[in-house]
């Protein structure tokens, strides 16, 4: 399958228009929501003149997704990609809560051992299939998920051909709210009690409960946020395998809708990775 140009996170006013088309808007508090009206024919054409096809999925194999990952990861530095999700926490570029899941996920793809298809146990069906156009919109957006690494591939190669976002004093401050406010949190405190907590406190501005679920996965990912069960991604190569047996070893009924690491930690802040974090903002 030949690769396409990687294509851009959208923006301004293309990232309105985009939103229209695929079924998204900004509510009145600035927060990306669902849209009820269907797309204009007006703007399903100036999208397909903007090469950004609607409602079309891309196939790739397996084999190539991973090698495409590969070299785009390789080509980012990490500290730019620490910054941009710390620009994404601060919500001056929600575009960077994503790029810290996808690099963590694809930088040691390399190095694993292949699976019998030829490719690691990294979470990839044998053929993918995805709305590229709406993936960049929904990153763009600032959720983020570690769920389907395929969506990895689009947000690393953006990151790769047009570059990251870079956090500013005001995103560092309110990831050091964040932090503190984390750490604050008594032993045993779950994730969706953190989410809740975050949410009262009003921390992360214009972010409903997913992509603020997204954030605190990514901070699982370092290991900023630890747990006894996973280990971060960004550290090593962590075959699905290895997620599988750690959500057995989970005690009683872990919620669907939160995901390891994040759904093994029960309190606490990694400072030494927490400093890490902090000190790739310049």
């Amino acid at each position: 399958m030949t690769p396409v140009a990687a294509r851009d996170v959208p923006r301004g006013d293309e990232l309105l228009l985009l939103m229209r088309c695929t079924g998204y808007r900004f509510n009145r508090n600035g927060v990306a929501t669902g849209a009820t009206a269907p797309p204009h024919e007006d703007d399903l054409a100036e999208a397909h003149r903007l090469g950004r096809p609607i409602g079309v999925k891309e196939e790739w194999a397996a084999g190539e997704i991973v090698a495409r990952s590969v070299a785009a990861a390789r080509a980012l530095d990490p500290d730019a990609v620490l910054s941009a999700f710390v620009a994404g926490v601060g919500g001056s570029a929600p575009r960077g809560r994503q790029i810290l899941i996808s690099y963590a996920w694809a930088r040691h793809l390399a190095e694993a051992p292949q699976g019998p298809h030829g490719v690691p146990d990294c979470g990839l069906s044998e053929v993918e299939r995805l709305d590229v156009t709406e993936e960049l919109v929904r990153i763009a957006c600032g959720w983020a998920w570690n769920e389907i690494p395929a969506r990895c591939l689009p947000d690393l190669e953006a990151a790769a051909s047009h570059g990251l976002p870079e956090a500013t004093g005001a995103d560092l401050d309110a990831l050091r709210a964040l932090l503190d406010l984390v750490a604050a949190q008594p032993q045993g405190t779950t994730p969706g009690q953190l989410e809740r907590t975050v949410a009262r406190a009003g921390l992360l501005a214009r972010t409903d409960k997913y992509q603020r679920y997204g954030i605190l996965i990514g901070l699982a990912e370092l290991g900023v946020l630890p747990n006894p069960l996973l280990a971060p991604s960004f550290d090593r190569f962590v075959p699905r395998a290895e997620v599988h047996e750690a959500h057995r070893g989970m005690r009683g009924a872990p919620r669907s809708d939160i995901t390891l690491p994040l759904a093994a930690w029960r309190g606490g802040v990694d400072a030494a990775r927490a400093a890490r974090l902090t000190g790739a903002c310049r």
